[in-house]
C-alpha cells in the first residue's frame, strides 16, 4: 500500500470547503464538488508523489514534509480547477472601452489567484523534492574540490 501523505481532511482544511453531509458535497468559493471527487483528487495526488519518488517516504524522512505540501497543493489545484468547471478563468470577460464585463462568476479572480498561489508552491516543492541533499561538515570546507573557472556554457 502507498503511502498516504494528505488526507480529504487535509485538503478540506487548506480550502476551507464546508460539507454538506446530506448532499456528500464540499463547497469552496460558492461552488460544489461531489465527495468522491475530493478523494479521488486526493488519492491521484499521493500517487503521482510516490510515483515520483519512486519510494514511498516514511514519517520521519527529511524529504516527508515537502512530500505532503506537494501532494496537498497538487490535490487542491485539481480540485479547484474541477469545481471551477474546468473553465479557463478570465475565457469569457470581455471589454467594451475602459468598462470590462465579467462573466465568470463573483469569485472567478479568488480562484484564480489561489490556483495561482498552490501552481507557483507545487513548483518549489517539487525542485525541493527532487533535489538530492549533501550534508558536509563546515571544518571540511577546504577538502572540497572547487571550480575556479569561467562560467560554464549550455
Amino acid at each position: 500500500m502507498a503511502v498516504q501523505y494528505v488526507t480529504v481532511s487535509d485538503v478540506q482544511a487548506a480550502l476551507n470547503m464546508a460539507y454538506d453531509s446530506a448532499n456528500n458535497v464540499y463547497t469552496v468559493y460558492g461552488l460544489t464538488i461531489a465527495e468522491s471527487s475530493v478523494q479521488a483528487h486526493v488519492d491521484f495526488a499521493n500517487t503521482y508523489v510516490n510515483a515520483l519518488l519512486g519510494r514511498d517516504l516514511t514519517a520521519d524522512d527529511p524529504k516527508y514534509p515537502i512530500a505532503k505540501m506537494a501532494a496537498l497543493d497538487l490535490a487542491c489545484m485539481r480540485i479547484l480547477v474541477v469545481s471551477s468547471g474546468g473553465a479557463m478563468i478570465g475565457a469569457f470577460d470581455y471589454f467594451l472601452g475602459d468598462l470590462r464585463v465579467a462573466r465568470a462568476g463573483p469569485y472567478a479572480e479568488a480562484i484564480e489567484r489561489t490556483i495561482k498561489g498552490f501552481q507557483e508552491d507545487f513548483i518549489r516543492q517539487l525542485v525541493n523534492l527532487a533535489t538530492p541533499v549533501k550534508t558536509a561538515e563546515a571544518a571540511a570546507a577546504e577538502e572540497a574540490p572547487k571550480y575556479r573557472g569561467g562560467l560554464v556554457s549550455p
